[in-house]
C-alpha cells in the first residue's frame, strides 16, 4: 500500500509540475562553487497563474573566509535548522503563460562579486528582455557564495557550469522548510 501511495504521489507531483507551461530556469553556476551545488527546486504556480515560485535548495553556502565559515555554519544551523541554503525567486507571467519577467525578492545580487560578504540580499526586478535564454529557457545565474541571483555573471563564464537538469518538486518555500530544516 505504501508503494501504490509513493507512486501515486510521484505521478501527481510529475503531473503537476509538467502542467506549467512557463519552462523553468537554466541555472549557471560557477564551477568553483560546484560542491555546493542544487540539491533541489521547488515550484508553485500561483492561484491566478500570474507567478511561478522557484525555490532552489543549494547543499550548503561556504564563507569565503574558511575561519568564518564554521561559526557560519553552527549559526545557520541554529537560526534555520539546517545547514542548507534554500533561496525562493518568482517567474512573472503574462496571461498567455510566457514569461514577463523574474522577481528576485531579497535574493538579488546586483552587482556584487562572487566573494564580496557585505549588503548582498538586494531586490529586484528584470524584464524578459534583459534575460539571457537558452533553448527558449530562462538563464539564472548564481552570482554570489551565499547563492544570490542575477541576469547577468558576476564571474569568469570560463568557470561556468549550466545546470540545464535537476531535482524538481512540487511546493514553494515552505515545502523546502519542512523538508531540509529541523525548525519545520
Amino acid at each position: 500500500m505504501k508503494f501504490l501511495n509513493s507512486v501515486l504521489i510521484m505521478f501527481l507531483a510529475t503531473v503537476s509540475i509538467a502542467a506549467l507551461q512557463t519552462p523553468l530556469p537554466i541555472f549557471s553556476q560557477p564551477s568553483f562553487d560546484s560542491q555546493n551545488g542544487i540539491v533541489e527546486v521547488f515550484c508553485e504556480e500561483s492561484v491566478d497563474a500570474s507567478k511561478i515560485s522557484v525555490t532552489v535548495v543549494f547543499k550548503d553556502e561556504d564563507h569565503p573566509c574558511w575561519l568564518a565559515d564554521i561559526p557560519y555554519d553552527i549559526y545557520r544551523f541554529f537560526r534555520y535548522g539546517r545547514i542548507f541554503d534554500i533561496e525562493t525567486f518568482y517567474l512573472c507571467l503574462n496571461a498567455d503563460g510566457s514569461l514577463q519577467g523574474i522577481e528576485f525578492p531579497g535574493v538579488s545580487a546586483g552587482d556584487h562579486r562572487f566573494e564580496d560578504t557585505r549588503d548582498l540580499h538586494g531586490s529586484a526586478y528584470i524584464t524578459a528582455d534583459e534575460i539571457l535564454f537558452l533553448e527558449q529557457r530562462p538563464v539564472v545565474y548564481v552570482n554570489t557564495w551565499n547563492h544570490m541571483f542575477g541576469p547577468k555573471p558576476s564571474f569568469d563564464r570560463n568557470a561556468e557550469t549550466l545546470l540545464f537538469e535537476y531535482p524538481l518538486s512540487p511546493g514553494g518555500r515552505d515545502a523546502a522548510e519542512v523538508k531540509y530544516s529541523w525548525h519545520w
